[in-house]
């Protein structure tokens, strides 16, 4: 091989190399979003969890004498719950993580923004009042399920 080669294979090795590190790494964005946005999707994503505890609810009803059968269905929706959720954080420009980390790197942002718009902080603390009651509704309810008694037997 002569020089030129030998050059040549070094920048594709080396190119290969970059794209395998670029590929490994962790997905990071590198752009934030603004306060308001994290807001936003706050009570997006609020609005959402109340709509989908009243789903599970409602299917804890509907299979309530079959909690095989409730179980199979709650994954199947939850799962649906999830690619929905990825759908609406990328829409924001950021990710779950991301959100989750966004609140600790800001929080004097954040308070200071629900202190300036405090019909935001109301609908936020209303969904957040709501959420709570369905998600205590939905843990009566598969108690319920989990506790009752077995049928008699013939």
């Amino acid at each position: 091989m002569n020089i030129l080669q030998t050059s040549k294979v070094k920048i594709k090795l080396s190119f290969l190399i970059s794209i395998l590190v670029l590929i490994s790494m962790p997905q990071f964005s590198i752009a934030e979003i603004s306060t308001n946005s994290y807001c936003q999707l706050t009570i997006a994503e609020m609005q959402q969890q109340i709509s989908n505890y009243q789903a599970l609810i409602s299917l804890a009803n509907q299979f309530r004498d079959d909690p095989t059968a409730l179980a199979q269905q709650e994954a199947i929706i939850r799962a649906q719950f999830d690619q929905e959720k990825e759908a609406r954080y990328s829409s924001f420009g950021t990710t779950a993580q991301e959100y989750v980390l966004y609140m600790g790197k800001n929080e004097t942002a954040v308070k200071a923004y629900l202190e300036n718009n405090p019909d935001v902080k109301q609908q936020i603390d209303d969904l957040s009042d709501q959420l709570k009651a369905l998600m205590d509704e939905h843990q009566a309810v598969k108690e319920s399920i989990i506790n009752q008694e077995p049928p008699p037997l013939p």
